[in-house]
């Protein structure tokens, strides 16, 4: 039976971070996969998503303005006969004004594992919000099993109400025909803020390079989220200002240069719901750096290089290891793509659609 499905997409801006591709993606394939459901969008002005129909607010929205919509203009706006299923893919549903028949997707529980890697006042509405919305939405995506247990285990959620619905590797855009470095680097790819560990990163960066004489730069690509001031500002403090390369947002075309390029990809997150970036390093064939704990442990398998991220030295061995090269890392380069290769946007949009159907009929 064809769906009529609504998703709240004001959090897709035209240089989109996780959540924004997480949406871009799955909407994308879920349009082409399900052609008799019809899927409508709420818009900033001048965001599209192929083949969604688009409703759009009259002005661009901030995350404050934003959120008072979602929490109360939004829901006036939609009528109950004009859809079977409402889906918010960033952490809230209304409260002020209910909607029936919701689905949401948790990604993680950061605000409630590591308060501090957020503002204060960031920190208390989020934490608001999605302890209520848990209670109040009828189904809950996650992408990952450790997403799963935080809910269960922090916000006492009812286990068959939480669907894990692993994310794809996003399809990248064209590389470029000439590299963007005239030598080989080390890549991290990331919103700039305290929770991806960049500053751990370069603290264990500027330990490889007292240790040997052939580390390559370290780029990272990512634009500026919150709290980053002490991450900006520690090459300068460490010596490595020449040898650390901030990109902020890149484009697609970019950064499938970027990863095609690099000598190892280095993804030292605290605390992440999947790991979007990790998978499309794996993709590639690039060797992976990245924390042990969490969704991220559910990645790869044996074929990373797993740390612990508090662990400075532990970062600088691994990526040392991956700078020496040789067969075992061709070898688990190789493995990793063909890991990656089963995550696909065709199979997380197949699983959301078996969570649609359970929300249209009400349970």
């Amino acid at each position: 039976m064809p769906l009529r499905i609504w998703v709240d997409a004001l959090v897709l801006e035209s240089e989109a971070a996780g959540i924004g591709q997480y949406i871009r993606s799955l909407f994308e394939t879920y349009c082409v996969l399900y052609p008799d459901d019809r899927v409508t969008g709420i818009f900033q002005p001048g965001v599209r998503i192929a083949g969604v129909s688009a409703q759009t607010v009259p002005a661009a929205m901030g995350s404050v303005r934003r959120l008072w919509y979602e929490q109360w203009a939004l829901a006036a706006r939609i009528r109950p006969a004009q859809f079977d299923v409402i889906h918010f893919p960033d952490y809230q549903v209304p409260l002020l004004r209910r909607v029936a028949h919701t689905v949401m997707t948790v990604h993680d529980l950061a605000a409630f594992v590591m308060p501090g890697v957020f503002p204060r006042a960031k920190t208390a509405t989020k934490r608001f919000l999605m302890r209520k919305s848990v209670q109040t939405c009828d189904q809950i995506i996650v992408p990952s099993q450790a997403t799963k247990r935080d809910l269960v285990n922090i916000l006492s959620v009812p286990p068959e109400k939480i669907h894990v619905v692993p994310h794809g590797v996003r399809r990248t855009g064209a590389p470029f025909a000439q590299p963007l470095f005239a030598a080989p680097y080390f890549l991290a790819v990331g919103t700039v803020e305290p929770r991806k560990n960049f500053s751990g990163l370069i603290r264990a960066y500027h330990l490889l390079c007292q240790r040997r004489q052939d580390v390559p730069d370290l780029v990272i690509a990512g634009r500026l989220g919150w709290m980053y001031d002490e991450t900006l500002e520690l090459p300068e403090k460490l010596g490595v200002a020449e040898r650390v390369k901030f990109l902020q947002y890149v484009s697609e075309d970019t950064l499938a240069t970027l990863y095609r390029d690099a000598v190892g990809f280095v993804y030292p997150s605290f605390y992440e719901g999947f790991g979007l970036p990790v998978i499309e390093a794996m993709q590639v064939k690039i060797p992976v750096v990245t924390s042990s704990a969490g969704a991220l442990g559910e990645l790869g398998g044996e074929f990373l290089w797993r740390v612990d991220p508090n662990d400075i030295d532990s970062i600088a061995e691994q990526m040392a290891r991956v700078l020496n090269g040789g067969p075992e890392v061709q070898s688990r380069c190789e493995g990793a793509r063909e890991w990656a290769n089963r995550l696909t946007w065709e199979a997380a949009a197949k699983k959301t659609r078996d969570v649609y159907e359970k929300a249209a009929l009400g349970g």
